[in-house]
């Protein structure tokens, strides 16, 4: 759906509008703005307008604008700035160090409120993935029982994490890298680097050795383990397919043995 007139004037957007590739198909852009229907909590929204600081030197971010009237939702719409910069494909090792970098802002802020508040399949894969959430996995559903089996305690501090920062990193050659789609959890900052690793390998045509090299830590298999679940959890509370032979396949097995080995 467009973003109707009235809430293009109510953020001062101007100029033509064009559909986005990303956020779902569901994304605008309109001169320096990006549109989209508001798909986190307005607490969300509140609480990075509170506590993020766009002005750091080593990281942009993509914050919530606000309206003219000051509001940050109109009729169901938010908005965004249109960050220079691309994706660019290969660079995992980057994002990673992104993924620290992004962390780092939020250093020393208290757990927000509204993580307990949300419930879509993101939110629930992830309390899953760290033993928060009491749903029953079948036997059969792929992956996930030998997953959840191969957990031990993480011991880690936590902290806000973005947890999807594999294809919302724009990198510019002038610029220190944006960071969008602001996707915000509660967990160490290794676990991000994993959803990364995960998702590389997976679904962007890395080696499966990045799951070993992007962070050669002790102690990182854990964290892949729960980035798996995190990810095929997601697809199992959407209700979507999953097959044996899937894209997650060749990837449980390799972390498998690394977390069997102590890695």
């Amino acid at each position: 759906m467009h973003p109707p007139s009235h809430v293009l004037e109510a953020f001062g957007a101007v100029g033509p509008a064009t559909r986005l590739d990303g956020g779902r198909g569901r994304a605008w852009r309109v001169g320096d703005t990006v549109l989209k229907p508001l798909d986190v909590l307005p607490a969300e929204l509140d609480w990075l307008r509170d506590h993020a600081s766009p002005g750091r030197s080593d990281v942009r971010l993509g914050l919530p604008l606000a309206s003219r009237s000051g509001d940050l939702v109109v009729d169901g719409w938010t908005a965004f700035p249109a960050l220079p910069g691309e994706h660019v494909a290969g660079r995992w090792a980057q994002i990673a160090d992104v993924a620290h970098q992004f962390a780092a802002v939020f250093d020393g802020v208290a757990r927000p409120g509204f993580l307990d508040e949300r419930t879509h399949a993101w939110a629930r894969a992830d309390r899953l993935a760290w033993g928060e959430d009491a749903a029953e996995v079948p036997d059969d559903v792929p992956h996930l029982p030998a997953l959840l089996a191969a957990r031990r305690v993480v011991v880690e501090p936590s902290t806000i994490v973005h947890g999807d920062l594999t294809g919302n990193v724009l990198f510019d050659d002038d610029l220190p890298p944006a960071v969008i789609d602001l996707t915000l959890y509660w967990r160490p900052v290794r676990y991000s680097v994993a959803i990364v690793a995960v998702d590389a390998v997976c679904f962007e045509g890395a080696p499966p050795s990045l799951l070993e090299t992007i962070d050669p830590g002790q102690g990182f298999a854990q964290h892949l383990v729960r980035a798996l679940v995190f990810r095929i959890a997601t697809d199992w509370f959407n209700e979507l397919s999953l097959d044996v032979d899937d894209v997650y396949a060749a990837t449980v097995a390799r972390v498998l043995d690394l977390a069997a080995r102590g890695r």
